[in-house]
């Protein structure tokens, strides 16, 4: 039987969405591209990666497969090379220019198509010309792989001739509203590029006889793809401990209920808050390939008697924490750890400023809503990460 090898990001691995009512593809668009040619698929698709940024990306991929093994190869790529603001178009092509070199090394003769990117309405997207963090377009990302493309005879669907995807109807058919189609939209995706492919190449095997169900062959001829429960993942062997995700848990920070304990809640939170900070910044240089940082307290409690040296702690510290926290909210706005439903950038924290010399119930509340108000942006950062974490 005839294999296709997909390289891709996670629409190729079948992102439709982030809540419950957008799982994961089954089948994901490579697959079912496979099922309606006939054609063993391995989906080496990773959520969040593109061509050249992070340890799965394409150029890192490369080296664990034998490009010659394979008759079609599907690169699947863009959304991630625009809209994650850290690849230019240099990088992008140089890590195209990885991908012919070890094509013509390996000695392949596989059908290769490019599928360009859809259109995608992250970073405040409202067009295709729309720039990106670093002046990108995607129609400038768009060009660069149908040039590539060209240069290198190989195959490329362009959205742009006739999209599925527009503003005018991007809503109802992204289950995120901004970028990953839903199911309904990924497999007529497949089903173009299945004819696209069917149009364009010469040596397709045979499709199965099985009319009334031609996307679904159950002959001994024609077994199904990956032929296992849609609750495991068996086309993305380049995450073994995929099955095993820990997540983060959330921030709980205790609440000031004694003012002669001021000084103590105040250090415990500084404490939990620069922890969460940390496994935050960890889990992002882990699955974002950004640099490693840490935070640290610099301030010391001066115990819990009611003084101006406590006060002033109390201040400094509710100033450090909003530096801190908006340092990790920038990092992860910047590597697209947003809204997944509307793909809004979380806004800065403002915390309130505890300077009154009278320790009063006033002052109890003005700690307590600050607590509340770092607890509730650092949880929902944690929350689009674990969504990150687990593929959805």
């Amino acid at each position: 039987m005839a294999k296709l090898l997909c390289f891709g990001d996670s629409i190729m691995w079948g992102v439709t969405g982030f809540d419950a009512a957008h799982p994961r593809a089954d089948p994901p668009i490579p697959v079912k591209i496979g099922q309606i040619l006939g054609v063993e698929v391995n989906n080496q698709a990773v959520s969040a990666t593109s061509v050249n940024d992070g340890d799965k990306s394409l150029v890192s991929l490369l080296p664990t497969v034998n490009l010659a093994d394979y008759d079609y190869i599907l690169l699947g790529y863009g959304a991630n090379d625009w809209g994650l603001n850290r690849e230019s178009l240099d990088a992008l092509k140089a890590g195209l220019s990885m991908f012919s070199s070890m094509y013509q090394v390996s000695g392949s003769h596989a059908y290769v198509l490019v599928d360009l990117m859809i259109e995608s309405f992250i970073n405040n997207a409202t067009s295709l010309d729309s720039p990106n963090q670093l002046g990108i377009t995607q129609n400038q990302v768009m060009d660069v792989f149908k040039d590539w493309a060209i240069d290198h005879q190989y195959h490329y669907y362009d959205w742009r001739e006739d999209p599925l995807v527009t503003p005018s109807n991007y809503k109802s058919l992204l289950g995120d509203g901004c970028l990953h189609p839903n199911f309904d939209t990924q497999m007529k995706m497949a089903q173009r590029l299945a004819d696209y492919i069917k149009s364009t190449a010469g040596n397709i095997p045979p499709k199965p006889d099985n009319p009334s169900q031609p996307d679904k062959p159950s002959n001994p001829d024609t077994p199904i793809v990956n032929p296992i429960p849609p609750d495991d993942h068996p086309d993305k062997p380049v995450e073994p401990d995929k099955p095993v995700v820990k997540t983060i848990d959330e921030l709980k920070i205790d609440r000031l209920t004694d003012l002669f304990g001021i000084g103590t809640n105040m250090s415990n939170g500084v404490d939990r808050t620069l922890n969460k900070i940390n496994e935050l910044y960890s889990n992002l240089e882990q699955i974002m390939g950004t640099d490693k940082k840490q935070v640290k307290a610099t301030l010391t409690a001066p115990g819990n008697s009611l003084s101006r040296p406590l006060r002033n702690y109390v201040l400094m510290s509710f100033f450090n924490l909003e530096t801190a926290v908006n340092e990790v909210i920038q990092l992860c706005n910047q590597n697209w750890i947003v809204n997944p439903q509307t793909g809004e950038s979380t806004p800065l924290l403002t915390l309130q400023r505890p300077d009154r010399l009278t320790t009063d119930t006033n002052y109890q509340q003005a700690i307590n809503d600050n607590w509340q108000a770092i607890e509730e942006v650092l949880n929902k950062l944690i929350q689009y990460l674990n969504q990150v974490l687990k593929g959805e």
